[in-house]
């Protein structure tokens, strides 16, 4: 009798569980707004009779960026990312529309698959965004990378390498704007462009200049350049001058 009541006793425990949520990976169907998600749980449920049966899709999800109310980082969510989605304790749909403090729950609700949280960046080995083969650019798995439209002709990147250099790569363009701008390297700097074009009210050179290549001032060559009607004299010191 007590046998057969440990039974029964597990058996409810068992299907009881089998209506809890903890977290589970998740991809997305739908976006639903800057921060809201419709997702679908990616691990069916498996069932006694050796059948499986879909999970249901979740809507009005709240997705988790890595961000404060001064700073962060935000990027596209589209269908067809993956993550986990992780349970709530306890109900959170009056938490969604608050201020982010304190509130009441609507219901009693504990671990219900309403009350998802979805964080992305969990993937499967075959779509991990962190396989070499996916990026357009050369990648080691050793670098700190943020990047954009990876694998495609706009793929854009800033690479903190190992070694500790910066490495910022795009085949578009790369542009700054600031109120000031300085830059100080201690050892050299090069720029290596087909054109080059500098558009300043006043330009200041500091040091010995050394140039290579032809130079043009007002579209005259400077190899070419002759002053016209300048007489020949001898200057204060002596020394005769142009």
């Amino acid at each position: 009798m007590q046998a057969e009541l440990q039974d029964l006793l597990t058996a409810a425990f068992q299907s009881q569980m089998n209506n809890v949520y903890t977290a589970i990976p998740c991809v997305v169907v739908q976006v639903q707004g800057p921060d809201r998600v419709a997702i679908q749980p990616s691990v069916n449920q498996k069932m006694k009779d050796g059948g499986t049966k879909e999970r249901p899709v979740i809507v009005n999800v709240p997705v988790t960026f890595p961000v404060s109310k001064s700073g962060g980082m935000t990027f596209p969510i589209k269908s067809g990312d993956t993550g986990i989605a992780v349970f709530s304790m306890r109900s959170i749909e009056s938490w969604k529309n608050s201020d982010g403090y304190p509130s009441t729950p609507l219901n009693y609700a504990k671990m219900d698959k309403n009350d998802a949280m979805f964080i992305p960046g969990l993937q499967t080995s075959s779509n991990s965004s962190n396989n070499p083969t996916k990026h357009s650019f050369s990648h080691s798995i050793e670098d700190t990378v943020m990047f954009a439209n990876l694998g495609t002709g706009m793929e854009v990147e800033v690479r903190l390498q190992q070694s500790g250099n910066v490495l910022i790569r795009t085949n578009q363009d790369v542009s700054v704007e600031c109120d000031n701008a300085s830059v100080v390297a201690n050892s050299s700097a090069s720029i290596t462009t087909p054109e080059l074009s500098i558009d300043a009210v006043n330009t200041v050179w500091t040091g010995n200049v050394t140039h290579v290549g032809n130079f043009t001032f007002n579209s005259i060559p400077f190899e070419t350049h002759k002053h016209i009607g300048v007489q020949t004299g001898t200057g204060t010191s002596g020394i005769p001058v142009p």
